[in-house]
């Protein structure tokens, strides 16, 4: 009887962990379609390309902003129903940008898209963190399907795009995303459950939003996510261009390589949350870091072809440092707050790390790629120095399963299938 439990509670906890993974990536995906149409929207609509960047930057912006009341909602109402929403919201705002008849309502739809992409993530995480002992293993695996939504983006609008034109390209997107809706109502219960609302979900006050943030351990986990993602927005936005520029490279080699960063991100993805968990959240992100100082200034100091290749490969290595980044915030926060707590953590440094592509594009064109590049170098080195001088200090937080993961573990399995029912009031 026993084995039989275990066998379906595996059963019931990977299943979870499988749906999640496809719609992450069909909700990124819908986001990431709207980037390789670009030179087709300016030609439909006569955009400038300012104002096709202001809508873009806009749609992320929103997505930022989202990240906090999305885990307040999934505290209240259960995650399961927030995903749902999620995933509805993503595919209908697909489906209306891909019909927009003019760039007004295309930008305002744009919006659209990143409030529903917006709702997916912190109830997601909250959701499986509830549901397995190893945080970061789960979480790497967790963002695989926003990775492989990067590899599939450009080679799903160039097929579609050069037959169908850019609207199917864009409806591709709710295709997708209902699809995962269908296949996440079909796996849900058949008839509505208790809602479970947790003081999370109930209030959101500005002062108790801060006073978390402001907490030593989340402001670390929160300044280094912000340091990661600082970079990886701006990797996403120029490598191409400086592959181009700087070192010489054919716009098609330029384009391999940018694919070929893509694999190495999601293939580490696991990797690195897996090694977060058995050796520690800072000693990975460290090492992470220290491996992206060099392979950025490598980009920055490189200027010729034999060194592109290693660059490439040691900033997508580096750019694996989200599942021991977020895992450290999510070990930092008490279970009641995990949502809401989260959810603030990704909102602050979303919005800061938006940034990232303004401050080095704009280096960039006042002194050169050297600079612009290298200021991320710089950022990720002081960083790991960081992190190594708070372990030496001892300061250093090396995670246990008798903690950190403990926590996280349901305290009856039988309650919590894997068909994201509600958390119980005690978490």
């Amino acid at each position: 009887m026993m084995s039989r439990i275990s066998t379906a509670r595996w059963s019931e906890r990977h299943a979870a962990l499988s749906v999640c993974v496809g719609s992450y990536f069909a909700v990124r995906l819908a986001q990431l379609l709207v980037s390789p149409v670009v030179p087709s929207l300016r030609g439909a609509f006569g955009a400038s390309r300012g104002a096709v960047g202001t809508i873009l930057t806009g749609m992320w912006l929103v997505y930022a902003c989202v990240q906090l009341p999305s885990g307040a909602a999934g505290d209240r109402y259960g995650q399961r129903r927030v995903v749902l929403a999620a995933l509805g919201g993503t595919a209908v705002a697909a489906l209306a940008l891909a019909a927009a008849p003019s760039l007004l309502a295309f930008g305002a739809v744009a919006l659209l898209l990143g409030m529903g992409a917006g709702l997916y993530y912190t109830p997601a995480t909250a959701l499986l963190a509830a549901r397995f002992e190893d945080v970061g293993r789960v979480i790497g695996i967790h963002r695989v399907g926003s990775q492989a939504a990067g590899l599939v983006a450009p080679a799903l609008a160039t097929l579609l795009g050069a037959r169908f034109g850019w609207r199917v390209v864009l409806g591709s997107g709710a295709v997708v995303t209902t699809l995962l809706l269908g296949v996440l109502l079909r796996r849900g219960p058949s008839a509505p459950r208790a809602v479970a609302r947790t003081d999370g979900g109930t209030a959101v006050r500005p002062r108790q939003v801060a006073a978390v943030l402001s907490r030593p351990p989340v402001a670390a986990a929160a300044a280094l996510a912000t340091v990661g993602e600082f970079a990886a927005l701006a990797t996403l936005s120029f490598l191409p261009t400086v592959l181009v520029e700087a070192h010489g490279l054919p716009l098609s080699t330029a384009g391999a390589l940018f694919g070929a960063y893509f694999v190495v991100v999601t293939a580490l993805q696991p990797v690195s949350g897996w090694l977060s968990d058995r050796l520690g959240r800072d000693a990975v992100t460290g090492a992470l870091f220290a491996v992206g100082a060099v392979g950025y200034a490598a980009l920055a100091l490189g200027t010729t072809r034999a060194a592109a290749l290693p660059a490439v490969a040691l900033v997508g290595v580096a750019m694996a440092c989200g599942p021991p980044v977020q895992s450290r915030a999510v070990d930092a926060l008490a279970d009641a707050e995990c949502g809401v707590g989260f959810g603030a953590v990704r909102t602050a440094y979303i919005l800061v790390a938006a940034l990232g592509p303004v401050v080095v594009g704009t280096l960039a064109d006042a002194a050169g790629w050297t600079a612009g590049i290298g200021l991320l170098a710089a950022m990720l080195a002081f960083a790991a120095v960081a992190l190594v001088g708070a372990r030496l200090g001892g300061r250093g937080r090396r995670p246990t399963h008798g903690s950190s993961s403990d926590r996280y573990r349901p305290s009856r399995p039988s309650e919590t299938p894997w068909r994201f029912s509600p958390p119980s009031p005690g978490r």
